[in-house]
């Protein structure tokens, strides 16, 4: 009998051992607790709560610069969101219910990794614009997508952007943004993928959208009419214009503007 209690006594120990510590346990051995409102350790930085072995508790860890959005009412995620409106993500991408699909939805990036997203910002993808965050700034962009995506409704089957964008396997010299336009400027299109080389000049992408961040005057967004104007002398529209006059005759215009309109155009 005193056996067998003593086997049934190793047998718990070892599978005490097996299971390991409550979720947060291994962190509480090395961090203070805060917010211990919201739940486990792991309940906002994810990693492995259970281990005190760094390697396996840090693993996918998410640092608390990019944790604010599992906290209600942060003022990270509202200065998040302040910027996302103020530099135009929602002209390439779908954004708290709303925006374009000519790039990834963010609203389906819920339990994604933030530490990735907050690389995608700092070293941007082809054609994506480089908005140049520092690091404080990207941090604020990236909670804000994770609460945004966060209380999204339940998605489906994944959908795909509007367009697929690859390295250019050719020039596209007979495109007339690419000769005109793409020396200085990019441009994300629904027809033909991305263009132009330059990074001189502001991003086209979504530029008749109603979430360009530069307006062609206070008030007045961009139309095919309103280009058309601009094309011929920008500095009559705004004084201080970096841009000269595009070289274009009358038929190249026209061309040109029917671009824009077919390709950028919800």
């Amino acid at each position: 009998m005193v056996a067998r209690l003593a086997l049934l006594i190793l047998i718990a120990a070892l599978l005490s051992a097996c299971v390991g510590p409550p979720p947060g346990e291994g962190c509480r051995s090395c961090h203070r607790p805060h917010h211990a409102e919201k739940g486990t350790c792991v309940s906002c930085h994810r990693g492995n709560g259970r281990s005190t072995r760094l390697a396996i508790a840090h693993y996918r860890l998410v640092p608390a610069e990019l944790s604010h959005f599992t906290i209600p009412g942060s003022v990270r995620v509202k200065e998040g969101k302040r910027l996302a409106e103020r530099f135009g993500c929602r002209r390439c991408h779908r954004l708290g219910g709303t925006g374009t699909r000519l790039a990834a939805d963010l609203d389906r990036l819920v339990g994604d990794d933030p530490v990735r997203l907050f690389v995608a910002i700092r070293q941007p993808v082809l054609f994506m614009p480089d908005f140049r965050f520092d690091d404080r700034r990207a941090s604020d962009v990236v909670n804000a997508i994770m609460a945004f995506a966060g209380a999204a409704p339940a998605q489906g089957t994944a959908a795909v952007p509007l367009v697929v964008h690859f390295e250019a396997v050719r020039a596209k010299e007979d495109n007339l943004f690419v000769t005109k336009c793409g020396g200085c400027h990019r441009l994300l299109t629904a027809g033909e993928g991305g263009l132009g080389a330059g990074t001189v000049a502001p991003n086209l992408s979504g530029l008749f959208s109603p979430f360009y961040p530069t307006p062609f005057k206070p008030g007045e967004p961009w139309t095919p009419e309103r280009l058309g104007r601009w094309l011929d002398n920008p500095r009559s529209v705004r004084p201080g214009a970096l841009m000269s006059p595009v070289p274009l005759n009358k038929e190249e215009k026209a061309k040109l503007v029917l671009f824009f309109r077919v390709n950028l155009e919800n």
